[in-house]
C-alpha cells in the first residue's frame, strides 16, 4: 500500500555529483567504524522493486519484473535508468540523562531521567538519505564487522562509501542550547534541554548498506528507490522528482501520492529515537512527546544540514577518538544498557520508598485512617502490627535500593568512569 510523508517540501534527488565526488576514493574511516555487509545484489534489488518500478513507468515491463520476482526463471524485470551500492555512514546512540520537566498549570519542576535507546542518527547528508532513520528494530551489532576495503567491492559491485561530516557530539551540544520552545512536549509540560545532566552517553558509528536505483516514471519526472540492503528483502522508499503541474483530478493514482517528496511501501519508516520517559513513575505522553521531537530535528528538509561539522570529515574524524565513541559489538552495547537498565530499576525503587515511607508517615501522625480486616479485637495493637509490618517492608526496600545502587557504582563502564574522573579534575 503506498502511503507518504506529510509535511514535507519536494526536494530534487537526482543529485549524482555529489555521489560521484564520493567514487574515487574510499575515506580511511576510524578504526571504530563498522560496517553491515550488503544482504543481496544489485540484481536481487531490481528484482524487489521491479513490480512497484513497472507500475510508476505506465506498467512497462510488468509482466516480466512481476514474474522475475515471484515466479522466477527468465522473467526480465524492468531495468532501471542507474543503480548504485551506497554505503551511508550512521550512529546509533545510547543515553541517560536528567532535565527538569516543567509544568505549565503550576511552573512546578520535576527532575526526570529519560534513557534514548538506540536512536539513529545521520552521519552525513544527502537529501532524502539525511532524513530516514534507515534501520529497523532487527538490526543487531552481529550483523556489523569492522569496515575494511574489502568491503568497497561486493557482489561483483563497486560500492561509494560516504565520509561521516556528522558528529553525535555536535548534536548533543546543540540539544542543550534549544529552547523551551523547541522542547515542548506537549501542552502541559516542557522538557528543558539546556539543564541536561548525562549519567551516560554511547554513540556508536556504524555504515549502512543501501542501493540508490532510478527509473524513469511518466514523462517529465523521475523516481529514487532507496532501498535498506541489510536483510531480504530491503525496505524501500521511493523519492519523486519533477512532478507535472496537473490539478489532482488529472493525475494518475500514483501521481496523487507524489508531492510530499517520498512514498514508502510494505513497512512503516522507523523513528530517529527510542525514549523512556521516568518522572519519577513512567510517563508514556513525555516519552512519546521528546521521541517526537527529537525526530524532528533530523526529519525535516535541511535539519541534517545545520548539523554538518564546519570542518567537515576531518572535524568529525577527531571526535572519533573520543571515549564516547564506541564500537558497535554485542558486548559493548550490552553492558552499557545493562548498566542502563539498572538505574531504571533504581529510580523506580526510589520512588516506591518515598510514596512506602510517606504512608507510613502519614499512619503515626494519625491523617490517615487504617481500616484492618478481618477486624482486630484490640486496634491499637492492629495498628502497631501494620506500622511494623510496613516499617520491615521500607527497611527490606532500602537495603534492595542499597545493593543496587552500589551494584551499579561497580559497574559502571571503565572508560566512562575515566572519563567522569577527568571531568572532575579539569572543573577544579
Amino acid at each position: 500500500m503506498l502511503r507518504r510523508r506529510a509535511g514535507v517540501i519536494i526536494r530534487d534527488p537526482n543529485r549524482t555529483s555529489s555521489l560521484r565526488s564520493y567514487s574515487q576514493n574510499v575515506p580511511q574511516y576510524h578504526p571504530k567504524v563498522r560496517a553491515i555487509p550488503f544482504a543481496f545484489s544489485k540484481e536481487a534489488a531490481i528484482r524487489h522493486v521491479g513490480v512497484v518500478a513497472s507500475a510508476g513507468c505506465l506498467f512497462r515491463d510488468f509482466i516480466g519484473s512481476f514474474g522475475a520476482k515471484y515466479i522466477g526463471g527468465n522473467f526480465q524485470p524492468i531495468q532501471p535508468i542507474r543503480i548504485q551500492p551506497v554505503y551511508f555512514p550512521a550512529w546509533f546512540l545510547d543515553a541517560e540523562v536528567e532535565s527538569y520537566l516543567t509544568d505549565e498549570d503550576d511552573e512546578r519542576q520535576r527532575i526526570v531521567t529519560a534513557y534514548f535507546n538506540d536512536c539513529y542518527l545521520p552521519g552525513a547528508t544527502l537529501d532524502l538519505l539525511g532524513r530516514l532513520a534507515l534501520r529497523n528494530d532487527q538490526v543487531e551489532p552481529a550483523l556489523a564487522v569492522p569496515f575494511s576495503r574489502s568491503l568497497a567491492h561486493q557482489h561483483d559491485s563497486d560500492v561509494i562509501c560516504m565520509p561521516y561530516t556528522i558528529s553525535p557530539l555536535d548534536v548533543i551540544s546543540s540539544t542543550r542550547s534549544s529552547s523551551f520552545t523547541q522542547a515542548t512536549t506537549d501542552e502541559d509540560a516542557r522538557f528543558e534541554p539546556r539543564f541536561i545532566k548525562t549519567n551516560i552517553e554511547a554513540a556508536y558509528p556504524v555504515l549502512i548498506p543501501l542501493y540508490l536505483v532510478q527509473f524513469p516514471m511518466v514523462q517529465q519526472f523521475e523516481s529514487t528507490f532507496v532501498i535498506e540492503a541489510y536483510s531480504e528483502p530491503g525496505r524501500f522508499f521511493i523519492q519523486v522528482s519533477g512532478p507535472p503541474e496537473l490539478p489532482e483530478e488529472h493525475r494518475f493514482d500514483l501521481e496523487k501520492y507524489i508531492g510530499n517528496d517520498y512514498l514508502f511501501l510494505g513497512d512503516t519508516p522507523s523513528s530517529h529515537a527510542k525514549t523512556r520517559i521516568l518522572a519519577p513513575k513512567y510517563d508514556r505522553n513525555a516519552s512519546e512527546n521528546v521521541a517526537s521531537w527529537f525526530d524532528g530535528l533530523f526529519s525535516e528538509p535541511g535539519g541534517a544540514e545545520k548539523l554538518v561539522h564546519p570542518k567537515g570529515a576531518a572535524g568529525v574524524d577527531v571526535h572519533m577518538n573520543d571515549p564516547r565513541v564506541r564500537e558497535w559489538t554485542s558486548e559493548e552495547v550490552n553492558s552499557i544498557r545493562e548498566w542502563m537498565n539498572q538505574g531504571q530499576a533504581i529510580v523506580q525503587l526510589r520512588d516506591v520508598v518515598k510514596n512506602l515511607t510517606s504512608i507510613e508517615d502519614k499512619m503515626q501522625s494519625g491523617s490517615v485512617k487504617v481500616t484492618q480486616w478481618p477486624p482486630s479485637s484490640d486496634p491499637k495493637q492492629g495498628l502497631e502490627s501494620v506500622t511494623a509490618g510496613l516499617e520491615a517492608f521500607i527497611k527490606a526496600e532500602l537495603d534492595k535500593l542499597q545493593k543496587l545502587e552500589k551494584s551499579r557504582a561497580n559497574t559502571a563502564p571503565e572508560w566512562w568512569r575515566q572519563r567522569e574522573e577527568k571531568q572532575t579534575l579539569n572543573r577544579k
